[in-house]
């Protein structure tokens, strides 16, 4: 199963407590804080249904968090081989012009080479796409290249800085 993706908005004055509380939940790859309009991204690794609405369920309940958007992928492909610790690393919203579908999109998309994963999702945006780089610069580069993609219309990013991985 593909690994499911909470993106959460957290009460600013308790986003420390959150964070050490994500960090104590077992079945999350990472947590971190984001720029932008959301506050915290979590990766689930969680292998079946019943374990994604738990966790789903653990995270809404903290003490801080105040809205999510949980994002379960259709399909999509992981290819974060080379990531380290200490990479910076950015969440790419995409949306997809609707001449060209998902897929297509998808595909070329994995042809960027420090994507970590990309997956078609349902809900506000079309498609969740994860960077990395060895700084914020190379993650933009890369993010660049994806919004050159055909049929990419529009993009929203978030640097996840100090990603927690558990």
């Amino acid at each position: 199963m593909n690994p499911t993706t909470i993106i959460a908005n957290i009460h600013p004055k308790l986003r420390n407590q959150v964070a050490k509380q994500l960090s104590k939940i077992t079945g999350i790859t990472y947590s971190s804080p984001l720029t932008g309009r959301f506050d915290f991204a979590i990766e689930l690794k969680a292998a079946d249904r019943k374990q994604v609405y738990e966790l789903v369920n653990k995270v809404r309940s903290l003490e801080g968090v105040t809205s999510t958007r949980t994002y379960t992928p259709y399909e999509g492909f992981a290819n974060g081989k080379n990531i380290k610790a200490t990479d910076s690393l950015a969440l790419v919203l995409l949306h997809v012009n609707e001449q060209v579908n998902a897929e297509k999109v998808l595909k070329s998309i994995e042809r960027v080479p420090q994507v970590r994963s990309a997956y078609v999702v349902p809900g506000e945006f079309d498609v969740l796409a994860t960077v990395y780089g060895k700084n914020d610069e190379d993650v933009l580069s890369q993010v660049s290249k994806i919004d050159d993609v055909d049929g990419v219309w529009d993009s929203e990013t978030l640097f996840a800085y100090m990603p927690q991985w558990q």
